[in-house]
């Protein structure tokens, strides 16, 4: 009897020993997942000072508060001579955009790229952030509860300088877990690194190691944002700008929305300038003299301000313009093929060029790539927000940073606050309607992985935690679809009051109020009213501006 209690405590104590080590066991079966993220880490130098802090030094309280407002109603002078004394009365611009590059360009020193896309003194994220992501490469596979390995990498730099190091990366990651394949999850402008590293790999054929992929809000496969802007696409359109205008307002009150959170001193600028842009659209001829004067000023100021933040040098923002507009880009960023700027910065320039022959001249083909390498992948998308006003495609379902017919890589979508036409929709066959979303807004059977593409209305594009059940159940998954997925629908709605998302219904889809919003024709009473406000605006701006009340660190909120 004592041999047979002996031998069932033992086989307990076995057990009670050997469960942890099953479960163990059992979680290192688990996908290792590589997560790349957009921008939005800070710059360093190589000794950890931070090296772009935004309108830092621009507060005019304190003791500076004399010598700051000087500075400011210096930089304001400046600016305006040349746009009245030569824009305005003899329509010449160059002087307008020079000056506005010279007075910005002192508040973000080192933020752009060198003539040949390298950092300038050393910069980059911080060397510690840097240290973190090679060092969870070494720890054991618990880096966090999704097994999830976050590549640190300098946001600006062409993604093609980043593939080997996270290639080398990726190999770490197999070696520690013990896995054979890796899933790799991206966000944002980390798309553009995750297409250039999976064309790496094919070029090497190397393409085993990859089990799942996921473009969630990714802006690799075209931003109409940045790809308009850049190339000086200007459109107006006065519905467009009230719901805009509308929009900020929403996105004032929550904070979010728009891809940056406005300050209160340039929510005012842009709000009030709106809705004077808006009650001007009296007739299509004045129309058309606002119009034409704001491609002048567009075409003298966006290249000034894209190089003074540094943005026309960073690689990484080129990868977002789409193969037609790239040519239009470049001429007038950087002038037209043998200009001086252009020449100067053929280094630079060759590295978005490689981008462009490698990945986003044929995203089609990118895509059948990874069918032809049986890599599985998928989308995470969102809309119920507009894009930038004043450029073509403003009116394109976003999540106020990529439009969602790009981010859900071929959807068809109905322009903002509309449906898709009675007559595509009796088009659509019987097979595909169930990719048709319950708002009538959205086709979800023209992506180029239909059954693998997942969105969420009115969210934006900082919205993600109430979709990580999705996103890691399709990344540890093998071959999952939104038919096997369980931990939510293909088409999901946000509420802001739970932050949650549920599946969306007929009954829950509706807009939010500044896009369903009817828009009213200008009369002279609001016409009035919007013109008193705008300069009301600007002789508070003033009036603040000579007392020294204004604080500019709070800009951009």
């Amino acid at each position: 009897m004592k041999k047979i209690i002996s031998l069932f405590l033992v086989t307990i104590m076995l057990f009670a020993v050997m469960a942890p080590m099953a479960t163990a066991s059992a979680a290192n079966e688990r996908t290792p997942i590589v997560y790349i993220r957009g921008n939005g880490d800070g710059l360093y130098y190589p000794d950890g000072t931070l090296c772009v802090a935004q309108f830092e030094d621009l507060s005019l309280g304190g003791d500076d508060g004399e010598s700051g407002k000087d500075a400011i109603v210096e930089a304001v002078v400046n600016i305006l001579k040349p746009f009245v004394l030569e824009g305005m009365m003899f329509d010449q611009w160059d002087n307008y955009g020079r000056a506005i590059y010279e007075e910005l360009k002192p508040l973000f020193p080192d933020a752009g790229l060198d003539y040949n896309g390298n950092p300038t003194k050393g910069t980059g994220v911080h060397p510690q952030t840097m240290a973190n992501s090679i060092a969870a490469s070494q720890s054991a596979y618990n880096y966090n509860v999704n097994g999830q390995y976050a590549f640190a990498y300098d946001w600006r730099l062409s993604p093609y300088d980043h593939v080997e190091r996270l290639d080398a990366y990726v190999n770490q990651v197999l070696a520690i877990t013990g896995q054979k394949q890796v899933s790799m999850y991206a966000r944002c402008m980390g798309g553009s690194l995750l297409m250039a590293y999976l064309e790496y790999l094919d070029e090497k054929n190397d393409t085993d190691k990859i089990k799942n992929v996921l473009f969630c809000d990714a802006l690799s496969n075209e931003a109409t944002i940045f790809s308009k802007a850049f190339s000086g696409q200007i459109e107006f359109d006065a519905g467009i700008i009230e719901k805009y205008a509308g929009q900020l307002d929403f996105c004032g009150k929550t904070g979010d929305g728009v891809g940056f959170e406005f300050g209160e001193v340039l929510y005012e600028i842009v709000f009030r300038t709106m809705d004077l842009f808006n009650q001007v659209n009296v007739t299509d001829k004045a129309l058309d003299g606002v119009e034409m004067l704001y491609e002048k000023l567009y075409k003298a100021l966006m290249p000034s301000l894209l190089h003074a933040f540094g943005m026309a040098t960073q690689v990484n923002y080129w990868t977002e313009v789409n193969k037609n507009d790239m040519k239009a880009a470049l001429d007038l960023i950087y002038g037209e093929e043998g200009s001086e700027l252009r020449t100067k910065y053929a280094g630079l320039i060759d590295k978005i060029e490689y981008y462009y022959e490698h990945v986003s001249s044929d995203i089609d083909g990118f895509y059948d790539m990874l069918e032809k390498r049986g890599i599985h992948y998928g989308f995470v998308a969102k809309y119920g927000f507009m894009n930038f006003p004043l450029t073509v495609d403003a009116d394109l379902l976003s999540d106020a940073l990529v439009s969602l017919k790009h981010a859900a890589y071929g959807a068809t979508t109905a322009p903002v606050g509309k449906t898709l036409s009675e007559e595509y929709l009796a088009g659509v066959s019987e097979k595909n309607l169930k990719y048709i979303a319950p708002d009538k807004q959205v086709d979800l059977s023209t992506c180029v992985s239909p059954d693998t593409t997942w969105i969420l209305k009115n969210a934006h594009h900082d919205v993600i935690d109430c979709l990580e059940p999705v996103i890691w159940e399709f990344l540890n998954g093998t071959n999952e679809t939104v038919h096997t997925v369980t931990s939510g629908s293909q088409f999901m709605v946000f509420d802001y009051e739970t932050l949650t998302a549920s599946t969306m219904t007929e009954e829950n889809c509706a807009e939010y109020d500044f896009i369903t919003k009817p828009v009213e024709e200008p009369t002279t009473e609001t016409r009035l009213a919007a013109l008193m406000r705008f300069f009301t605006m600007i002789l508070n701006f003033i009036t603040k501006l000579f007392k020294g009340e204004l604080d500019f660190s709070n800009l951009l909120g």
